[in-house]
């Protein structure tokens, strides 16, 4: 769903929920919206209830009125002694600590990254093992959580970030511009994304079937039960007998997981293919910053092994910074391209190396002029 918005590929999803729908995401954006903005209460309201910490839509509707009648959000009136009168001691408690859990991830939001403060917030709030007791499908939404985090961590450097704006700011701006572009109409005509499951019966001219990587397609766990591994055979070859013209298999040389860029092995479905049918074709993209290769891990392991939800790893920024001291040099007047706002000429120049920020007037008059960190913006000369 990233890329195609990145390209501005409009595209439906058959059978599944966008990312930004499902409910552990919004969960979870529910928090970075009231952590960056205090007086929002309907994120207030999401977040209070989620994991459930004793209060009840009674107390909450309660805190909703007095709030209103004293002319404060609930987050403020959540800390005033005074509205929380006639609650019970464990509602007053727990309204308490959400407070000053909220408070002290404010602080923090002002200068560290996002995915920083996704994986501690996930942690502090207990929300794994909220999503664990739902039983298989909260594994699922476990996933997803996982796929924000690592969303978070590169959405700075890929897209580029305007100065002035925190991390957080940053991230909920291009979430915001997301949902927006999510109400596209659905009806026009797009690339249709679905699950194998869902591709049975049905056939096109053109096929792309991605992430055939070992720990993907076929599953980590397949690895273990042969009964399991030959069902997902069976859904490989329902997968590549979908096409009535092409065929495109793919697969990563990397691939990010809980931050971490970590080597991929390609799928061991695709061994069989060899000879005149198959046409290989690799692509490599190149950062801006010139940097040439991916960080890769230290160990290979097979991907999908038993770790913990999170792993702790080095920014992406910082691993930018360290990769690239210097950021490329530009000249005023020169013509520039960005992922997200398109076409530009700068306009001004500021600072050196790592540090260099450019203000650029795009071609887009409703984008108009940005100013950029150049190290993080992902520019390329036009002429590129």
């Amino acid at each position: 769903e990233e890329a195609m918005r990145k390209h501005a590929l409009p595209y439906r999803l058959i059978g599944a929920v966008r990312f930004y729908d499902r409910r552990e995401i919004r969960d979870l954006m529910a928090y970075l919206k009231l952590i960056a903005n205090p007086a929002d209460d309907e994120a207030f309201r999401r977040a209070v209830s989620v994991p459930r910490r004793g209060l009840g839509e009674t107390t909450v509707e309660m805190l909703s009125e007095r709030a209103r009648g004293a002319g404060v959000p609930m987050l403020a009136a959540a800390t005033r002694a005074d509205l929380l009168e006639g609650m019970r001691p464990a509602a007053r408690a727990a309204l308490g600590d959400f407070a000053t859990l909220l408070a002290g991830f404010r602080d923090r939001a002002r200068t560290e990254s996002v995915d920083a403060l996704l994986r501690d917030l996930v942690d502090a709030i207990r929300y794994v093992e909220h999503l664990r007791a739902e039983g298989p499908e909260g594994e699922e939404r476990i996933e997803n959580v996982r796929e924000l985090v690592t969303g978070a961590a590169e959405a700075v450097i890929e897209e580029g970030g305007e100065v002035g704006l925190t991390p957080l700011e940053h991230f909920l701006q291009r979430a915001s511009l997301v949902a927006e572009l999510d109400k596209l109409d659905p009806n026009a005509d797009a690339i249709t994304m679905m699950t194998v499951h869902n591709a049975k019966g049905l056939e096109f001219p053109l096929v792309f079937v991605t992430g055939l990587e070992d720990g993907l397609f076929p599953l980590a766990r397949a690895f273990d039960d042969p009964k399991l591994l030959e069902e997902e055979r069976r859904l490989f070859y329902v997968a590549v007998t979908r096409a009535e013209e092409k065929l495109y298999l793919t697969h990563a040389r990397s691939r990010r997981r809980n931050g971490e860029t970590m080597p991929s092995i390609p799928s061991s479905f695709l061994a069989p293919l060899a000879g005149n049918l198959v046409e290989t074709k690799a692509t490599m993209r190149l950062r801006a910053t010139g940097r040439t290769v991916l960080p890769q891990s230290p160990a290979m392991r097979r991907p999908g092994s038993a770790v913990s939800w999170r792993k702790p790893s080095a920014s992406p920024q910082d691993a930018e910074i360290e990769a690239s001291q210097d950021a490329p040099r530009y000249v005023k007047g020169e013509r520039v391209k960005h992922a997200r706002f398109g076409g530009g000429v700068i306009a001004e120049l500021s600072g050196t190396g790592k540090d260099t920020k450019v203000t650029v007037d795009f071609d887009d008059e409703s984008i108009g002029r940005k100013r950029l960190v150049v190290a993080y913006a992902g520019l390329e000369r036009e002429w590129d």
